[in-house]
């Protein structure tokens, strides 16, 4: 069963269906195409709310890299270019590509990244 929680920034853009995926670390346990996913926010909270049930359509292997001010981003082995970048990171529900890495890096740094897009469909 996939689990998944959400910060409260995000559960507008979840609602109204411009957030279709999320980026998540490898899992022991990796959603699959046709499995149900639980979306949440507040989750192991007191008040934890249930978002939706939806269907997992895709999953890609993504990995996301910097050098010094430089970031990278592989889909799936494909290295994306700036506009790829950006689309990426306004599906993932932050303003432009810099929001994104700004997310990624501060407090602490996440990066090198290696893990999941696990892409849904609002029913």
């Amino acid at each position: 069963m996939g689990l998944y929680n959400f910060q409260p920034r995000f559960v507008p853009l979840i609602l109204s269906g411009k957030k279709t995926h999320t980026i998540r670390a490898v899992r022991k346990n990796t959603a699959c195409v046709g499995e149900t996913l639980h979306l949440y926010t507040g989750l192991r909270q007191p008040g934890a709310r249930l978002l939706m049930r939806v269907p997992c359509v895709g999953v890609e292997e993504i990995t996301i890299t910097r050098n010094d001010s430089e970031f990278w981003i592989t889909i799936d082995g494909n290295l994306l270019d700036k506009s790829e970048c950006e689309a990426l990171a306004r599906c993932d529900g932050f303003e432009n590509f810099e929001r994104m890495m700004v997310f990624w890096v501060l407090p602490k740094n996440r990066l090198p990244f290696k893990g999941h897009i696990i892409h849904w469909r609002k029913k």
